[in-house]
């Protein structure tokens, strides 16, 4: 009884000594096996056997804690949702100002030594670049022309009849209101021309800042006592003008042919679903009698021609800005 008695004040006071052998075992019970277990390796050590218990106990809270305060901190950080959410946005950005979405088709390219058909699948064309969302747009502003000219005779003339709401496409009928192709491509493409505007105007604002900042340039280096930080500024000024004149020039042209392309397809695609309506003698008797030939004209010649004019058309304004 008396050494029980010992042993029992030895362990609680924390004295008591025992042997105690420490296993690191492969945390994957499935891969384990008897010749495995004989190469773990183990240490033995003589400490208090309360105080083994109490610091294992410690170790293992201490562990658990650390491990949730890190998760909760790389949640916290890094947001993958977020993070991955403003990685795409700026990389759309910079896909569209430098044009990068073109460069799996040119790789293509420069690996096969010419483009094929099926090679254009690469090209990640615009929601509104496909032909059936640009002749969509088109007669949704042509039917708002129809529907003007229609109650506009109807609130002159009384009631109006299907027919003549009919023949108000035609450009010979005189009515109230005649329905313009020019206000509905207007509609239709006017947004996009004009940012097209806006970058030619940046271009040719930056056209002055190279002048200018040359003769600043011009006079740092005659001032011997001129600060550096005011060439460092100059330099980086003209740097950055430059590279906006470019950036912009290559996206007004851009906007200018895609509206252009726009047109081209909508007034296509108007003449064509025009002339399956009509009748055999009809369409012999379009136009000035012209006939077929005329037809092909419209979606040949003319039809190019506006698109050409898509593109020079901001000369209307940009050249009286860059002469004054």
């Amino acid at each position: 009884h008396t050494n029980l008695l010992l042993l029992y004040y030895l362990t609680m006071s924390g004295k008591a000594y025992g042997t105690i052998q420490v296993r690191q075992d492969n945390e994957d019970d499935s891969g384990s096996s008897p010749t495995a277990a004989a190469h773990d390796t183990a240490t033995t050590e003589r400490i208090p056997l309360l105080s083994a218990v109490s610091q294992e106990k410690k170790k293992r809270s201490s562990s658990l804690l650390s491990i949730k305060s890190s998760v909760v901190s790389v949640a916290v950080q890094t947001d993958p949702t977020k993070l991955t959410i403003a990685l795409r946005y700026l990389a759309k950005i910079w896909s569209d100002t430098t044009f990068d979405w073109i460069s799996p088709l040119l790789q293509t390219g420069n690996a096969q030594g010419q483009l094929n058909l099926e090679d254009l699948d690469e090209l990640p064309l615009p929601d509104d670049c496909e032909t059936s969302q640009v002749y969509a747009r088109f007669w949704r502003c042509w039917t708002d022309e129809l529907e003007r000219a229609r109650a506009a005779d109807s609130s002159s003339n009384g009631n109006i009849t299907g027919d003549t709401f009919k023949l108000l496409a035609q450009p010979t009928i005189s009515t109230v209101y005649q329905p313009s192709l020019i206000r509905a491509l207007s509609r239709a493409f006017g947004g996009e021309f004009l940012r097209a505007g806006l970058f030619k105007l940046i271009h040719d604002t930056n056209i002055f800042v190279g002048p200018q900042v040359l003769n600043h340039l011009i006079q740092f280096l005659r001032n011997a006592d001129a600060p550096i930080h005011q060439g460092v500024m100059l330099t980086v000024l003209v740097t950055v003008s430059q590279i906006a004149m470019s950036i912009a020039l290559r996206h007004y042209f851009y906007k200018c042919y895609t509206c252009g392309l726009q047109v081209r397809t909508a007034v296509v695609l108007a003449v064509y679903k025009k002339s399956l309506l009509l009748s055999l003698k009809e369409r012999h008797s379009f136009g000035n009698g012209g006939g077929p030939g005329e037809i092909v004209n419209l979606v040949g010649i003319d039809a190019q021609r506006m698109q050409d004019l898509m593109t020079y058309l901001h000369a209307v304004w940009y050249s009286f800005f860059q002469i004054g």
